[in-house]
C-alpha cells in the first residue's frame, strides 16, 4: 500500500496483485501441507504447480488437471481441465 498525492488529493493506492499473489501462496502451501489428506479423500496423487499469473494448478500423471482454488465461501474447489487429447 502506498499514499499517493499532496494535501487534499491524497489517496490510498492498493497492491490487488500483492493480495492475489498471498492468496495463491497461501493455497499452494496448504495443498502441499495437507497432501496427504487430501490424496486419500480423492483417491489419487498429484502435485501442485503455481503459473506465473498466481494460479495454482492439481498436476497428475505430468499433467495439469485441476484448477485449485478457494471460493468465497472458504471451500477448495477444483476446476477440472479439459484434455486436449479428448473429446470436445
Amino acid at each position: 500500500m502506498s499514499f499517493i498525492g499532496i494535501g487534499d488529493e491524497d489517496w490510498v493506492e492498493l497492491d490487488f496483485d500483492l493480495f492475489e499473489r498471498n492468496r495463491s501462496a497461501v493455497l499452494e502451501t496448504t495443498l502441499v501441507n495437507h497432501h496427504d489428506r487430501l490424496v486419500e479423500a480423492l483417491g489419487f496423487d498429484f502435485d501442485v504447480e503455481t503459473d506465473g499469473d498466481g494460479l495454482v494448478f492439481i498436476v497428475v500423471d505430468g499433467r495439469r488437471r485441476f484448477r485449485a482454488e478457494v471460493g468465497r465461501d472458504d471451500r477448495l474447489i477444483f476446476t477440472g481441465i479439459p484434455d486436449p487429447e479428448g473429446p470436445l
